[in-house]
């Protein structure tokens, strides 16, 4: 099963981030996971976390990559063009959607953005944290950082973990309908 996490034409969201905490927090629940990019050879026939960059719908070579993507994990910001790129995405993929992950959220999520989010998927809030915001430069990974964002990111992780395994069930046993796999409907499939 390939798991892409995207935010379509929008750069600096956090996906990258969230990949790897992702797959790390996914290892630790005893899945074999693979993270990689979207052209690398992938040498795990299990599941792969595919950790797309910023890309536009002219870029020919990410969209069919994304198009075999078995189910998307979208992370994204609270603004209308993170919003717009994502919707297209969604638009044109027509696949399976985990999660939708609006990171750097600094007090409050708004509840405008919560609800247009929703539309796609269940939502994830990531509360904004400095560490987290400078682990990069610091070289260490992520996962390692002692902060709130991460654990935001490592709960979300988990959900998504175990809607994965429900979908991947419900294929298995041909009990899941076009209509029923759809993220919109979910909750009336289970």
């Amino acid at each position: 099963m390939k798991i892409c996490i995207t935010s379509g034409s929008k750069g600096g969201t956090g996906k990258t981030t969230f990949a790897e905490i992702l797959a790390y927090v996914w290892k630790a629940l005893g899945a074999p996971v693979a993270l990689t990019k979207p052209f690398a050879k992938s040498v795990n026939n299990g599941m792969s976390v595919i950790d797309f960059p910023a890309f536009t719908l002219n870029d020919k070579r990410h969209l069919e990559a994304l198009l075999r993507c078995n189910a998307l994990v979208y992370v994204v910001d609270e603004d209308y063009q993170t919003l717009a790129a994502v919707e297209l995405i969604h638009t044109l993929a027509r696949k399976e959607v985990l999660g939708v992950v609006v990171n750097k959220i600094v007090r409050r999520p708004s509840k405008e953005f919560v609800k247009l989010y929703s539309k796609l998927g269940e939502v994830y809030i990531v509360r904004f944290d400095e560490e987290m915001a400078v682990h990069r430069a610091v070289g260490i990974p992520p996962y390692k950082i002692r902060s709130m964002a991460t654990i935001d990111m490592a709960k979300a992780a988990v959900e998504i973990f175990r809607e994965a395994g429900n979908i991947k069930t419900q294929k298995a046993n041909g009990a899941c309908a076009a209509s029923c796999c759809h993220s919109a409907v979910k909750k009336s499939c289970y």
